[in-house]
């Protein structure tokens, strides 16, 4: 297979070096795609990639042949970006052109569709970074942790047999209270929400090619409460006097656990219970919290394009950073990066971001299993 350095002499195409877009499969590489666009996110797994180009003169004696299912390292310049394997390959032939299309998906894509495999399904006295290593080692992947995610003991977890390997991550972590995603390397992370401020961000008469803004009011409430669970016998209607009033505050007064939204102009009450095993309604104070902000922060987001890969530091653009957003009337706003689309095309290359608060990917807090099991434990020896 002769390397494809020179197909961007056949779609016309010339990339700078610091953003030419190749891969590598079967040790070679393959460069001078002329179409590519690059899906990452902190929500997003796997990552994906779609390469593109068309052959316009085939007689030239260029070849491509990438096997569906190799293994496979994409870079952009000297940056590895997504490490994976090949998913599918197309052609497309017509009398003008030959149109020579790949995609790809990181090594995560194994864990997405892959049921968990395990010596045992209940595991104990381990830590959500374990359990997530151990769904893990199957099928190779690694996993790390940055900032102390993952490190919280979780004495008894069992694992549901049908359940995907990415479900078994996913519930861990929120009992961590911590987020995962993809790494350029194939490799996994734990981490908490980032922190780490990217070099220049976005810039409206900078960088910014075309921003488009949501603020809503879907999903949101004008006061969140936690609620026992046990039944409220109403006595006498509700109309009679505040009886119903009354039966409500004894099941919240107990818990004090009540969070409001100023941004919610109407009455928008939301009822949320309080769990068995939370017995002091620690995790339901936090969760009404978590309830207001994180439904805020879901509620504004900044779809962004900017002209470049890179930031102001020539990094690359990367999910879970911090992105400084700068109007016309110089205010800025900090934001997460959630997902990250990276395009190169006829029309120049561009990154299209999903901007969030960052409170809108913080996990929901949970009451630990130990917790659960310890409760469930004293109420049957009762």
């Amino acid at each position: 297979m002769s390397v494809l350095s020179t197909v961007s002499e056949f779609v016309g195409y010339d990339q700078t070096a610091s953003n030419a877009v190749s891969i590598t499969v079967n040790g070679n590489q393959i460069s001078g795609w002329g179409r590519v666009s690059i899906r990452m996110g902190v929500d997003i797994m796997p990552w994906t990639a779609m390469l593109e180009t068309t052959l316009y003169q085939p007689d030239t004696g260029a070849s491509v042949d990438i096997p569906a299912g190799a293994a496979c390292v994409l870079s952009i310049g000297g940056d590895t970006v997504l490490t994976g394997y090949v998913q599918s390959v197309s052609e497309e032939l017509t009398p003008q052109e030959h149109v020579y299309r790949v995609v790809i998906a990181s090594r995560s894509v194994d864990l997405v569709e892959c049921s968990a495999e395990f010596s045992t399904y209940q595991m104990n006295n381990t830590t959500a970074l374990g359990i997530a290593q151990q769904v893990c080692q199957p099928f190779g992947i690694s996993v790390s942790a940055v900032g102390g995610a993952g490190d919280i003991q979780i004495q008894q977890f069992s694992v549901i047999l049908t359940e995907t390997a990415y479900e078994v991550i996913e519930r861990v972590c929120r009992l961590a209270g911590c987020i995962f995603y993809d790494q350029p390397d194939g490799t996994i992370v734990l981490s908490p929400v980032g922190t780490t401020v990217a070099s220049g961000g976005v810039q409206q008469g900078v960088n910014m090619e075309r921003l488009v803004s949501l603020s809503s009011l879907e999903g949101r409430f004008s006061s969140v409460q936690a609620i026992i669970q046990n039944p409220a016998i109403l006595f006498t209607p509700p109309a009679d006097g505040d009886k119903h009033a009354q039966q409500m505050q004894a099941q919240t007064a107990p818990v004090n656990a009540s969070a409001s939204d100023p941004g919610v102009p109407r009455r928008r009450p939301l009822l949320i219970p309080v769990e068995l095993a939370d017995d002091n309604y620690s995790v339901a104070r936090k969760r009404v919290q978590w309830e207001v902000a994180r439904r805020y922060g879901r509620s504004q987001v900044i779809e962004a394009t900017v002209s470049s890969w890179r930031d102001g530091s020539g990094t690359l653009w990367a999910p879970n950073t911090l992105i400084p957003l700068t109007r016309a009337s110089s205010s800025r706003n900090d934001l997460l990066l959630g997902e990250l689309e990276l395009v190169q095309g006829e029309d120049g290359t561009h990154a299209n971001m999903v901007l969030m608060p960052s409170d809108a990917f913080v996990p929901e807090p949970l009451v630990l299993p130990a917790e659960q099991n310890e409760v469930t434990a004293a109420v049957s020896r009762d």
